[in-house]
């Protein structure tokens, strides 16, 4: 039933003009980005407690998963939607895909040190949580530039 809707979601960008486009998938990563840098926030404020409670943390880190995992679903259905882009807007999207890949890669490290021992990797957590919030907040900032249309 899902790959139903995907497919759905698909044909029914298709059909939006190019700007319209661009715009809508540049609003979905912006928000997607902003749900990963407060998560990531809420991580780290969380792991500056050293009795914070580990299935919090991991509960964010889950919750951050499934915005990752849309930005990776975004990533793909622009790229099937758009093979041909101007010079300009490839570059911009090249940008866009090159951090989302680094967000990627920051929330598995994440995830893994959690899924070990909270309190053993408390420090390393934090850092890459905030890695991950910084890494969110410049891919809002790239993406923005997306909408000009």
């Amino acid at each position: 039933m899902r790959n139903f809707f995907q497919v759905l979601g698909v044909l029914a960008v298709a059909a939006l003009p190019a700007a319209a486009l661009e715009r809508e998938f540049a609003d979905q990563i912006i928000q997607s980005a902003q749900n990963i840098e407060r998560d990531a926030t809420t991580v780290s404020r969380a792991l500056k407690i050293k009795g914070a409670p580990a299935d919090d943390v991991k509960q964010k880190i889950e919750a951050m998963s499934a915005d990752v995992t849309k930005l990776q679903e975004l990533v793909n259905q622009f790229d099937a939607t758009h093979p041909a882009l101007s010079a300009r807007d490839k570059a911009d999207w090249d940008l866009v895909k090159t951090k989302v890949q680094l967000l990627e890669i920051f929330h598995e490290r994440k995830k893994t040190l959690a899924s070990e021992d909270v309190a053993k990797h408390r420090s390393m957590l934090r850092a890459f949580a905030d890695g991950v919030a910084q890494r969110a907040k410049k891919l809002q900032q790239t993406a923005v530039t997306l909408r000009r249309g």
